[in-house]
């Protein structure tokens, strides 16, 4: 069985609970093609579809229970990352990976970041974008001011960097500056860089959100990689362990008081995992008999894929 560290302090934001019960899971896109990579805010989902050949945006609206096709043309739109009204991309018409928008309110698309170096990884927030930069044979994590334009290279020499995060206040990032692999923050309002972990082991894509950073790590291996997820708390500079078994949970996102992640403890099939950092109470979110991937949360709802449909689940209503 699964051991799951105490609770956080009383001073976190107290979020709701459902059991396995209680929580609804619902298909909301299917059908031919591939569908990977959603993402979610407000009452909005995006992923990336392929079933018009290529890759392009869709967008689900959970108000309306419709569905719309965000991209056109002949070139692969991929990896959505939603925030407000605002939907951006990885878009290649122009040969390479640019950032492109498109705008709900105003319904116009837009160019964000054209340039001849791949741009992959992309995390959104409302000021900000964040991706890795693949020119020059170097993996790079770029930060992109929208008010200003201007943008920063998270520069450490030759070593690889990826899987960038933001959160409001905090970029979060892989850097491997110390070899395998540890999870850097740069505080945007301070312009300070911080190392967040230090064992030698590899720690990898991480998630923010508020004060709180999440990651996979593989501190714990024996012969074979054995990742968990841990927390470390900005304010208090506190470091924990949230999840200890022989399998692998890996990919957390969190929002809140709350963490998903994949998990493939049960016969190792990948599947969906919610974690209340409150209660410690852990569950599936999502069984069945296929593989679950990249999940996003946003309130009390968390989406997914397992590569052909998107779902979305309920984590907020007792039913």
């Amino acid at each position: 069985m699964k051991r799951m560290i105490l609770a956080l302090a009383a001073s976190l934001l107290i979020g709701s609970w459902c059991s396995a019960e209680e929580i609804v899971v619902k298909q909301i896109s299917y059908g031919a093609g591939a569908r990977q990579y959603p993402d979610i805010y407000g009452s909005r989902v995006v992923w990336q579809d392929t079933r018009n050949g290529k890759a392009d945006i869709y967008l689900y609206d959970m108000e309306t229970g419709t569905e719309k096709r965000i991209t056109q043309g002949g070139a692969d739109h991929k990896k959505p990352r939603i925030y407000g009204s605002r939907i951006y991309w990885q878009d290649y018409r122009n040969g390479t990976s640019d950032i492109y928008m498109y705008d709900l309110a105003e319904g116009k698309e837009a160019p964000v970041v054209i340039s001849a170096a791949p741009k992959v990884d992309l995390a959104v927030s409302e000021r900000y974008l964040a991706w890795t930069d693949l020119s020059d044979g170097k993996e790079r994590v770029c930060l992109y001011d929208l008010a200003t334009k201007k943008e920063k290279r998270m520069e450490t020499g030759q070593a690889p960097q990826g899987f960038p995060a933001l959160a409001a206040d905090y970029l979060v990032w892989k850097d491997e500056r110390n070899d395998s692999g540890d999870i850097y923050l740069y505080d945007l309002v301070k312009g300070k860089e911080v190392r967040v972990t230090s064992n030698e082991e590899a720690q990898w894509a991480p998630s923010a959100y508020g004060n709180l950073v999440v990651w996979e790590d593989n501190r714990n291996k024996d012969v074979l990689p054995n990742y968990d997820i841990y927390l470390y708390d900005i304010n208090s500079g506190q470091e924990r362990r949230l999840t200890e078994s022989d399998a692998n949970q890996r990919f957390p996102r969190i929002w809140g008081t709350r963490v998903v992640f994949v998990d493939n403890s049960n016969a190792e099939l990948e599947e969906i995992h919610l974690l209340d950092l409150i209660t410690g109470k852990e569950t599936a979110i999502a069984g069945g008999s296929k593989d679950r991937y990249t999940p996003a949360i946003y309130g009390n709802y968390v989406v997914f894929s397992d590569i052909y449909s998107i779902y979305l689940a309920d984590i907020g209503r007792s039913r």
